[in-house]
């Protein structure tokens, strides 16, 4: 089975390769640096400003990895105050900032390279210790993956019964032209 990548996969994929990161053991540090970002750690909420990362100190490097993705997704893509933005804007930036972290700190084209356990608490530790993401962070991962690689088992299969379907009708229309042109 062949799984199609999201325009969202594959330029996280091209930021990955265009940094000169084909692996997942890379410190966010020097992800940070090939990207031209400067990170600083203060004891504040997280936030993005002009090339700038700020993320907490007190948060394990696991959740730290985590919403470095979430503000990158801010300084890569996003403009503007959200403090002064619309509501539904800034819910917006903050979604695509949610779905982009997931795939920036476990990357689709890194992910489906690992042989996962058939046990699913396993496979979720293995993605965050390989990843190093929180185990609740894994796990949403993994859903997100299994609901992709499901939806294109469906449309691999939803196409078969099209081609099918297709060729059945085919079949029966030239059928009955036959036997219409024998009546007649």
């Amino acid at each position: 089975m062949t799984n199609q990548s999201t325009p969202l996969e594959d330029a996280i994929e091209e930021l990955y390769l265009k940094l000169g990161v084909v692996d997942p053991d890379h410190p966010i540090d020097d992800v940070a640096e090939r990207a031209g970002i400067t990170l600083c750690y203060f004891k504040n909420p997280p936030f993005t400003m002009r090339g700038v990362i700020n993320l907490d100190p007190r948060h394990s490097k696991e959740k730290q990895k985590e919403i470095f993705g979430h503000e990158l997704c801010h300084a890569l893509f996003h403009t503007g105050i959200q403090l002064i933005m619309p509501d539904a804007f800034r819910l917006k930036q903050e979604y695509q900032a949610r779905n982009f972290a997931f795939h920036f700190c476990v990357p689709t084209f890194m992910l489906k390279d690992i042989k996962l356990p058939r046990h699913r608490n396993k496979a979720i530790y293995k993605i965050s210790q390989i990843f190093e993401v929180t185990p609740v962070f894994a796990e949403e991962r993994l859903i997100r993956y299994e609901r992709q690689l499901i939806g294109a088992a469906f449309h691999q299969e939803w196409n078969k019964s099209i081609a099918i379907a297709e060729k059945n009708t085919s079949e029966y229309i030239h059928s009955s032209t036959n036997i219409m042109n024998q009546l007649y």
